[in-house]
């Protein structure tokens, strides 16, 4: 056989096993490319989902999630409000494996758990007048809108639909970055409604991140590069999910697991690799441009101090001074527990070290996880951590 023959029956022989896989896919459900409320209700959780309306017009889309099984929702349990983090979304919370999924763990031990989204998400593109696809005014927000807007309307939303005076909130990352200033602006909302607050990865000085990806970015300005260009939308939602990512995961997981090692868990070994292409099929949910911006302010700023936006020359026009104001966290006294991982390149141990010496009231454990693991791992350290913290003088109701 010569080789060109040769190489076209190779050829031929690779393509029916590509179809093959194509065809096997087509004919199970696709846990990575399905759509949340599909996702759910598959495993057999019951799953609403709410919207609701910030003071300043931005339609906020919320998951809320039960136990395994129950049939219906139903009001009277104790609430938990989970927060994605930067570009992420309410799926993250629910791919891992149904024993480590924090979301699916939290509902099956009784509570009534309740997933955000933040404007500009995949699920929260909506607004009263404002158009994401063709007015550049509805990207102009980061995690200081999010503090301000979106975290109180929906504490409220949440407060008035189940009865629950109290909610407990889990935020992750960036989560816990708008939490940690709504706090410290004395966000009335959620004074009267905050129960716990636990802080997973927390984010907040980035003096000592070693993810070289925003590091360089926060050094090339990309982000003020994009909004001198008016492009306000950061990491976009593929259109037909993440497929390309998801079947590199799936197929060739070394791949991922070196690039996690890279970007976010200096120890991927403590990650679900093994699911981390259904993570991925849902990735990335879509972010600002400014809310990018604002974070690389964080890490080029040499004294790594935690405040709001800052908007140049505009700083007196918007905040009456030439600086942007900083976050006073010693105004917090709310207890903060703390989860940190010590294989994390963003969330660095030594500056949730510095966080947790400036808030009032804290709990801290640090544990052998990174960024992603800090939601996506293997283990079940993290649901342990947080169901212990949340049984605490806890009485939950059937």
């Amino acid at each position: 056989m010569d080789r060109g023959a040769y190489l076209s029956r190779r050829g031929g022989g690779l393509l029916v096993v590509v179809l093959l896989l194509l065809l096997t896919s087509s004919l199970e459900f696709e846990e990575a490319y399905a759509p949340f409320m599909d996702y759910v209700s598959h495993f057999g959780y019951p799953v609403e989902e709410h919207f609701s309306t910030t003071s300043d017009g931005y339609i906020l889309r919320m998951f809320r999630i039960q136990a395994k099984g129950s049939g219906a929702i139903v009001k009277g349990k104790k609430v938990v409000y989970i927060q994605h983090g930067l570009a992420g979304s309410p799926e993250e919370y629910v791919t891992n494996s149904e024993d480590k999924a924090i979301a699916l763990v939290l509902a099956n031990a009784g509570y009534d758990v309740w997933l955000g989204s933040n404007r500009g998400n995949k699920f929260s593109r909506n607004h009263t007048k404002l158009d994401p696809s063709k007015d550049y005014d509805f990207w102009k927000f980061s995690f200081q809108e999010f503090s301000e807007y979106d975290l109180p309307a929906n504490f409220e939303y949440i407060s008035n639909t189940t009865g629950q005076e109290k909610l407990n909130y889990i935020g992750h990352s960036q989560g816990t970055a708008q939490m940690f200033a709504a706090l410290s602006i004395q966000q009335p909302v959620i004074l009267a409604h905050l129960e716990k607050f636990i802080a997973l990865a927390p984010v907040v000085h980035l003096r000592h991140l070693t993810n070289q990806g925003m590091r360089l970015g926060a050094m090339t300005q990309l982000g003020g590069l994009a909004h001198l260009l008016k492009l306000g939308e950061f990491a976009k939602y593929p259109v037909g999910g993440s497929s390309f990512g998801s079947l590199l995961c799936k197929y060739v997981p070394s791949i991922c697991r070196i690039e996690l090692g890279l970007q976010s868990d200096a120890d991927p070994s403590v990650l679900n690799i093994d699911r981390y292409y259904v993570f991925k099929g849902h990735a990335p949910s879509g972010a600002s441009a400014q809310s990018m911006m604002h974070f690389s302010q964080l890490i080029n700023d040499p004294k790594g101090i935690f405040k709001k936006f800052d908007y140049g020359h505009k700083n007196q026009q918007v905040y009456g001074s030439p600086t942007p104001p900083i976050y006073d966290l010693s105004a917090i006294k709310t207890k903060v527990y703390m989860l940190v991982g010590t294989q994390d390149r963003i969330a660095d141990a030594t500056d949730a070290s510095r966080l947790r010496d400036e808030l009032p009231n804290h709990e801290y454990k640090e544990i052998h996880h990174g960024h992603v693991s800090m939601i996506f791992a293997a283990s079940t350290d993290v649901t342990d951590y947080v169901l212990e913290i949340l049984g605490r003088d806890t009485k939950l109701m059937n």
